[in-house]
């Protein structure tokens, strides 16, 4: 018997959480996909001074912080007004990064707040989420709030790679359950001014290439997802920042894990960074 995997949500009960939970309810309601809840008790350094409860240096070891039965009710509660009929709620004790990346081997998808708290800090800021995007083995979200909540459009950056021709289809097979429109970006940074961008002289030899580029990526996709509504631009603009533009209107942000031209070293720098530190609505990291 197959066994579905369950969508798993990272929760320390900060208000970013809360929306990660809410919108992971939201997911397992629209898929019928069984939902776990996990609760991190995080585990930290002794203070500084070489003591920890009567043991020196030589024998320091992690302390655990809490315990999250009060969090796990209060998720609960949470997820019995959105409807969700039952969930596994569980916590465990570990560094963060280290306990859901473990728990996300066994889930369909992990999903995570743009920043969070909990007793031991920011437990779930940047790093965190950046850390989890790059090292999981199952597609990771990092729920952030839309800018437009009315939003019906579902962004994809593609840049010719596997892993953006992923993504892409993804997101159509995402769309073809929410009847969403796909937007398929090209983006790339332009080192001069070009003039021609903002007049009717002829596109350049490089745009045209780009165009082709993304009409190639895309053709495939078409022919499997021929109810999709597809979407394509490309884009004279920094691919972080044209991701970021494009989430102002989008209900989600979709990336490969890896990439190639505009999105080299995606997950690794800068474009990773601003994308997922900027973007203004949900970004799903897929591999």
């Amino acid at each position: 018997m197959t066994t579905t995997l369950p969508i798993l949500v990272a929760y320390d009960g900060s208000a970013d959480a809360e929306r990660a939970l809410q919108w992971s309810a939201a997911e397992s309601l629209r898929t019928d996909v069984p939902l776990r809840v996990l609760a991190v008790n995080a585990v930290v350094p002794p203070t500084w001074g070489g003591m920890a409860g009567g043991v020196g240096m030589a024998g320091v070891v992690d302390i655990p912080v809490g315990d999250s039965s009060a969090l796990l009710e209060q998720a609960d509660k949470t997820l019995s007004d959105a409807g969700v009929g039952s969930a596994t709620l569980d916590q465990a004790t570990g560094h963060v990064v280290d306990v859901l990346l473990r728990a996300g081997e066994s889930a369909s998808m992990l999903v995570v707040g743009s920043h969070g708290h909990g007793r031991t800090g920011e437990a779930l800021i940047g790093s965190v989420s950046q850390h989890l995007a790059r090292h999981a083995t199952c597609p990771v979200v990092v729920v952030r709030q839309a800018r437009d909540p009315e939003a019906r459009r579902i962004v994809v950056g593609i840049d010719g790679s596997r892993s953006s021709a992923t993504a892409l289809d993804y997101a159509c097979r995402r769309a073809e359950d929410t009847g969403e429109t796909v937007v398929a970006i090209h983006a790339w940074r332009v080192h001069a001014p070009s003039t021609d961008v903002w007049s009717s002289s002829p596109r350049s030899v490089d745009t045209e290439e780009r165009e082709r580029l993304l009409a190639e990526s895309v053709a495939g996709v078409r022919e499997d997802h021929p109810d999709v509504r597809l979407e394509q631009a490309v884009v004279p603009v920094a691919p972080g920042q044209a991701l970021v533009d494009a989430s102002a209107g989008a209900s989600l942000v979709v990336v490969g894990s890896r990439g190639l031209g505009f999105f080299s070293g995606l997950l690794l720098g800068s474009v990773s960074q601003v994308v997922l530190h900027r973007a203004e609505c949900p970004v799903a990291v897929v591999r």
